[in-house]
């Protein structure tokens, strides 16, 4: 055994000078360096998200909802045996002199939390604020400059400001979990007037206790939720900011399997021509004597070896790039992420290993078949369909490795189908493409006729060769444009005068004031009046048993609706059937959504069934509008007549535009009216933008490495093309033709691949961004004619360079010889 492992470090070194081993390795340690960080990244987030989530809710069962927690809850927890406690959660504008941000606010009462703990600086002798008190995170203080022991305003209360927040349990759920928080006493909630019927308000009833009177409570409460309450337990339900990282992972994981993938056949082709090239060499060792267990024991081996050496480089970029990655979005994190298992450290180098093992074992005991009689005659090893059942095996194999490592086995498997598909397709129509090109050449040039033959007998490499080029240029095209051109162009398509402010929370003793206010100042803005309630009927009957399963996962039936009224159809709005009602008209009328109407299968003359507050309201649908959703301006689904509801207790919302120089009146506002609740259009979008930024940021480096591997793979590619065609050049120049003429064969069937490629790539990256703008950013398709110029020239220019650089010339001798060694 010692013998065979000195023999295989032997060869080993002398297989290093090789390209196609150099090729192997390279991708290999890529391969490892992507698997090691979204192997970290996806256990520290399973290990914060999981064994941290009792901490991380505050509770062991959470009740949620958009209305106050009813007394039946309460008795039932109290019947239950189980401690609880209320938490109060909105949105709302805190103000420090003329600064002012928008805030998560969580109004708690002790015992506060059941769950966890909160961490401040300094530290705090009880666990929430006095009255008169309130406690900020850090970015908090960063934005306004604050200190503590200063005074800032919330609604209509001052508070003082007696520590910095660094950690707590209980962050609330969607965009509240996200955004900067700040802790008052429940005490002074009413002092702040900022809540009024009709407030945007998130209540939660935490709950904790013994682990068999949460599930029976969990399983009774799960029987009658209301249309706005949710259930979060430690049981069935993640921590509310797993939905956002878990789609960041998922896209990544994705992102990385074509990353894998061409590895994997890079990997493939490498040990393929790797192995035809150790005929020789097997034959002489089985002629000397070394049993054919043995040959396989050797070629392993020096796969384990390379292997050795590149997992532990690769490991280490890929723990480098996973610090990267979490310093990205650091700042973005709601909570610190634990430490990652030990074992999982390894990952990345335990799928390189299966990827060398898996492909190199059907070649490898291919090498233990080959006859002696290669050494005289050149015989190759016998074909042997247990051969072929081999190799299916292993590709199964690492199928299998592949989608188990990434665990999106849906997703996965439909992105393999697509690429292997578009693949096939491209591959195709390039060899077609190419033999419709020669035509006009043949015809009138001798190399033309040359390189058409050739074609036809290198259907295989081309097809190969174009579906990795197209595939891997459309792939680079479409993420480096969508992280540039769409996001750019979806802002350009929104109007100069596109509201940057909503404001939300209006109560009707302020309307007039605030209307004043605007026209005071010249702010273009309406008022549009908000009455919250459920759509429970049609046509007299309960609504749900008339939907098929499709229609009863519609939006508007699973949630409470913001209804409002208009005495016009609104100016963005315009009507595709039936007509507005008159004025002064007394029975209910609505005004439905086009496209809700559609999906419910909802006519004119129908009659919806609401509940408003428990009040029932039925009214006529008279007609349908269109909605432009994406317009920046209050839309609504069903939209009232006056007279219907006027009687319901409603606040308003607005949407305004301001410029620059005029955005000093929002604080005029704030100040004014204190209460309301400011949203910054723009603060969004550019939070938007960070969080595209940072993602786009993390997938670049994957997608580096992608082009890194499709680029090694159409190297590999093209080093066994010209290794074959080397054959073809030798009969050329002894028929007569120069070695010039061959070298311009060879570089015109480049140019013309390259072009081919190049066109059909960005026909396909025009495809994909079209299908983008119109199904993910509703905007107008563009074509981008940068695209149709850089990617068929610099597809032609690589393979000519790469051809030149790493095509052997032949003189006329060794055209002899390579002639004479081949028959």
């Amino acid at each position: 055994m010692t013998g065979t492992i000195g023999l295989a470090w032997r060869q080993l070194r002398n297989q290093l000078r090789t390209t196609e081993w150099r090729a192997l390795l390279l991708a290999c340690w890529i391969a490892i360096a992507i698997a090691t960080p979204l192997a970290l990244l996806a256990d520290r987030l399973e290990r914060g998200l999981l064994q941290e989530s009792a901490a991380l809710l505050g509770a062991d069962l959470i009740l949620s909802g958009q209305r106050p927690i009813s007394p039946e809850r309460l008795d039932d927890a109290e019947a239950a045996g189980l401690v609880a406690t209320q938490v109060t959660q909105f949105p709302s504008m805190l103000a420090l002199d003329d600064e002012m941000m928008l805030v998560s606010v969580r109004a708690a009462q002790l015992p506060y939390p059941l769950r966890g703990q909160i961490v401040t600086t300094p530290p705090q002798e009880g666990d929430l604020p006095e009255s008169g008190q309130i406690w900020a995170e850090q970015r908090v203080f960063t934005q306004l400059g604050l200190n503590l022991g200063d005074s800032v305003q919330l609604g209509y209360a001052d508070f003082e400001v007696t520590a910095v927040l660094q950690s707590s349990p209980d962050r609330g759920s969607g965009f509240r979990s996200f955004s900067p928080h700040v802790i008052i006493n429940a005490a002074d909630l009413e002092a702040s007037g900022i809540l009024a019927p009709g407030s945007r308000a998130e209540f939660r009833l935490l709950l904790a206790g013994d682990e068999e009177s949460i599930i029976q409570l969990d399983a009774l409460w799960r029987q009658d939720l209301r249309s706005d309450e949710r259930l979060f337990s430690l049981r069935n339900d993640q921590p509310m900011t797993g939905a956002a990282l878990g789609n960041g992972l998922r896209y990544l994981k994705l992102t990385a399997l074509i990353a894998l993938l061409l590895a994997a056949l890079t990997i493939t082709l490498s040990l393929r021509r790797f192995s035809n090239g150790q005929y020789t060499r097997c034959a002489l060792l089985l002629s000397l004597g070394m049993p054919p267990r043995q040959l396989i024991r050797l070629y392993l081996l020096q796969l384990l070896m390379a292997w050795a050496i590149v997992a532990l480089f690769g490991t280490a970029t890929g723990l480098l790039l996973e610090q990267l990655v979490v310093g990205w979005l650091e700042d973005l994190l709601p909570q610190a992420l634990p430490a990652a298992a030990p074992l999982r450290y390894f990952s990345g180098a335990a799928l390189g290993l299966a990827l060398l093992v898996l492909l190199g074992l059907p070649p490898i005991l291919q090498l233990a078949r080959v006859p002696v009689s290669h050494l005289f005659r050149g015989d190759g090893a016998p074909q042997d369909r247990r051969a072929n059942l081999l190799y299916l095996i292993c590709l199964i194999l690492l199928g299998v490795v592949l989608l188990s490592f990434l665990e999106e086995y849906l997703a996965a498997v439909a992105l393999l189908l697509l690429l292997l598909a578009g693949g096939a397709i491209f591959g195709v129509i390039t060899q077609q493409a190419l033999l419709l090109l020669t035509r006009p050449l043949a015809k009138r040039l001798l190399l033309g006729r040359l390189l058409s033959m050739r074609l036809r007998q290198q259907r295989r490499w081309h097809r190969l060769q174009s579906a990795v080029l197209v595939l891997l240029l459309t792939l680079l095209s479409v993420v480096w444009i969508s992280r540039t051109d769409l996001l750019e162009s979806w802002q350009a398509q929104l109007p100069v005068d596109t509201p940057n402010y909503f404001v939300v929370n209006i109560q009707p003793w302020q309307k007039d004031e605030l209307d004043d206010f605007f026209a005071t100042h010249e702010i273009g803005s309406i008022l549009y009046p908000m009455v919250r309630g459920r759509i429970n009927a049609l046509n007299g009957e309960p609504i749900r048993p008339q939907m098929n399963e499709v229609q009863l996962e519609h939006n508007t039936l699973n949630r409470e609706l913001n209804l409002s009224w208009a005495a016009q159809a609104p100016d963005n709005n315009p009507l595709t059937a039936g007509i507005w009602w008159s004025q002064g008209a007394t029975e209910p009328e609505i005004s439905v959504e086009q496209e809700m109407a559609d999906e419910l299968g909802l006519s004119l003359g129908d009659t919806l069934g609401f509940d408003i507050g428990g009040l029932p309201l039925e009214a006529r649908i008279t007609s349908l509008r269109q909605v432009e959703w994406g317009s920046f301006q209050p839309n609504f689904y069903v939209i009232f007549n006056q007279e219907a509801l006027e009687a319901f207790p409603a606040t308003f919302i607005t949407s305004f535009h301001l410029e620059t120089d005029k955005q000093h009146l929002v604080n005029d506002m704030l100040r004014a009216f204190p209460s309301l609740t400011l949203i910054d259009i723009d603060q969004l979008l550019q939070q938007a933008a960070l969080w595209l930024k940072r993602l786009g940021d993390s997938s670049a480096l994957i997608l580096a490495m992608s082009l890194i591997c499709g680029g090694l793979l159409l190297i590999v590619t093209l080093l066994q093309a010209l290794e074959q065609r080397r054959y073809e050049v030798a009969l050329l120049q002894t028929l007569g033709a120069t070695a010039k003429q061959t070298r311009q064969l060879d570089l015109l069937e480049f140019l013309l691949l390259g072009l081919v490629g190049g066109l059909l790539a960005s026909l396909a990256t025009e495809l994909t961004l079209g299908a983008l703008h119109l199904t993910l950013l509703k905007i107008p398709v563009q074509l981008h004619w940068q695209l149709w110029v850089v990617l068929p020239l610099g597809a032609a220019l690589f393979f000519c360079l790469s051809g030149i650089v790493m095509r052997r010339p032949l003189l006329l001798e060794q055209c002899y010889r390579l002639l004479r060694s081949a028959t």
